[in-house]
């Protein structure tokens, strides 16, 4: 609710470094390849890279949503992320780069609350939660 991205060493019980984000973060996810970097979705429609040893800023900014991003994953090759958001589209970013490479939607698309990469990145999983 604080808007903030905390990291903590499951070693201790205090957080070793806290920022804080303009708008709410609604999901984060870790490069498995280079594992000092993360990314994390905003509810502002873009997502952040932030190197862990060095939080003042992001590296990247990755644009091109237009309604908040709800789920981002790497592929087990660390070089992309996918990403669903609200906006009904799921998109493809290179990791070092602040547009999207692929954009995916369709008529029947309905807002993407889950993405996933399969382990041979082949293959991208996308779901929605059941609005009532």
């Amino acid at each position: 609710m604080d808007r903030s991205i905390t990291l903590y060493d499951v070693r201790g019980e205090t957080p070793v470094q806290k920022i804080y984000m303009a708008n709410k973060c609604s999901c984060v996810c870790w490069n498995p390849i280079e594992p000092i970097n993360f990314t994390a979705g905003s509810d502002d429609t873009n997502c952040y890279s932030f190197d862990m040893r060095k939080m003042d800023k992001a590296k990247v900014i990755h644009k091109d949503h237009i309604s908040a991003v709800t789920d981002i994953d790497y592929a087990p090759t660390g070089r992309e992320f996918v990403t669903g958001s609200f906006d009904r589209t799921i998109r493809i970013f290179d990791y070092d780069q602040g547009r999207s490479k692929e954009v995916y939607h369709g008529k029947r698309m309905q807002m993407v609350s889950s993405v996933l990469y399969t382990m041979d990145s082949h293959y991208i999983l996308s779901g929605r939660s059941r609005v009532m």
